[in-house]
């Protein structure tokens, strides 16, 4: 709670709208369900419902640090979530090569 009582007034309107987003568990086990060619259950729609969030959760701050590196202001535009999504694809390589034997 510390945490929460230092967000500044706009820090916490989109903490606050990331606590109350979901993502329809409905659609997410009928997406699974199609990649992966075969039926899954009420529980891993909900677990990948999760994993999701945090993952999109994720891109979006990554995305607001780019508009500020490249002194953009207003709402974040395609051009910066595709250099989060390549920013973070890039760092979870990185990632998985440090954890290996070589």
């Amino acid at each position: 709670m510390l945490l929460l009582e230092n967000f500044s007034t706009d820090q916490l309107q989109r903490y606050e709208a990331y606590r109350r987003s979901a993502l329809n568990r409905t659609n997410v086990k009928r997406l699974v369900s199609q990649v992966l060619n075969q039926q899954i259950s009420q529980t891993m729609a909900f677990v990948v419902a999760g994993f999701s969030k945090v993952y999109v959760g994720e891109i979006v701050e990554k995305a607001r640090e780019i508009m500020e590196e490249w002194g953009h202001t207003g709402a974040i535009r395609p051009e910066h979530l595709r250099e989060a999504n390549r920013r973070y694809k890039k760092s979870e390589v990185t990632t998985s090569l440090l954890g290996r034997k070589l």
